[in-house]
């Protein structure tokens, strides 16, 4: 997700970027998401399981090679202990004048700021008079669709409306295990996100980019990829680490668990519980980070939707978590 929007002299770093370079493509084993994860009213729905395609695995240098080879290759539960549940069972909203509620409808940076060439605006029901969040049986849906006439003047004249839920002005932490169980749209234009930014009261002076980790992008018409990246300022200027996953089913068929788990040396990523990809963690991961879940349409890297994209687009997610290390861990965490 990299784009550098020049904002009043500032250059912003956000989930929704330009992305101009090609990714480490890696392979795993066959995954299947542990029963554990699987919420019990679709118990018996059946699940997709997904094989990765055979491309080749890549890293830089033979530090990234000896770390991947020491980290798990699953996620158990055993070796952790919940420090953040969102079961979507509500939605608790930010409101700025009373300053309660758990998830802010808009970045840092507000929502009149338009990064990537996208087409959405962020909207909020309290201010727009329409929602583009929704719950049913314990599910989150961000929708987007075309802007209603009535509010285009309140939305810039953008030709879609769209939501992002971000938990910037409550919970943040720093190291530990990040993740979503999520379903993403299909659909040329449609990008989907779940990331994670520091944590500040505005944007921090001098600062060009914030370190960033993307522990899921999915693009509507790459049926069968997602993304993961790191963003970081470190040698002074904008450097991602990008890794593509492809697998030989569609993601966007049933619900799949995007986790990172993040520590003082490196960032690994794993999908239904089985490691993808992993990096050095860069020295400007300093700061506690904070959760965003964002469903934009069109922009510099997905292209603009097409006549076969179908709106409301629908980004669901079952629950976000974060985990620290468990106390009690046995020996094998």
């Amino acid at each position: 997700m990299l784009n550098r929007l020049i904002k009043t002299g500032i250059a912003l770093s956000c989930a929704c970027l330009n992305r101009v370079y090609p990714g480490v493509q890696t392979v795993a084993p066959p995954l299947e998401p542990p029963p554990e994860h699987k919420r019990r009213y679709r118990a018996n729905r059946t699940r997709t399981r997904a094989l990765l395609v055979a491309t080749t695995f890549f890293f830089s240098a033979s530090t990234q090679q000896a770390a991947l080879a020491k980290t798990p290759n699953t996620l158990d539960d055993a070796c952790w202990q919940l420090s953040f549940t969102e079961d979507f069972e509500a939605l608790s909203l930010w409101n700025p004048e009373t300053r309660t509620g758990d998830w802010k409808t808009s970045y840092i940076w507000g929502s009149d700021i338009r990064i990537n060439n996208e087409l959405q605006y962020y909207i909020d029901p309290r201010i727009h008079g329409y929602s583009p969040f929704s719950l049913s049986e314990g599910i989150l849906t961000i929708s987007a669709r075309p802007t209603p006439p009535d509010i285009l003047a309140k939305v810039n004249n953008m030709p879609y409306i769209s939501g992002v839920l971000t938990t910037e002005e409550g919970f943040s932490q720093k190291y530990g295990r990040f993740e979503a169980l999520a379903k993403v749209p299909k659909g040329k234009g449609l990008w989907a996100a779940f990331w994670l930014l520091p944590s500040f009261d505005q944007w921090p002076d001098g600062v060009a980019v914030l370190p960033e980790i993307d522990v899921m992008e999915s693009l509507g018409n790459e049926f069968r990829t997602y993304h993961t990246t790191l963003h970081t300022n470190q040698s002074g200027k904008l450097t991602s680490h990008p890794y593509d996953h492809t697998f030989d089913v569609e993601l966007s068929a049933d619900f799949h668990l995007y986790s990172a788990v993040w520590t003082e040396k490196t960032v690994t990523w794993y999908l239904d519980g089985r490691k993808v990809a992993e990096h050095p963690t860069p020295s400007d991961f300093s700061r506690p980070k904070h959760f965003l879940l964002n469903l934009a349409v069109g922009g510099s890297w997905p292209g603009n939707p097409d006549v076969n994209t179908r709106f409301p687009a629908e980004y669901q997610i079952d629950y976000v978590k974060a985990w620290t290390p468990s106390p009690t861990a046995a020996s094998h965490c």
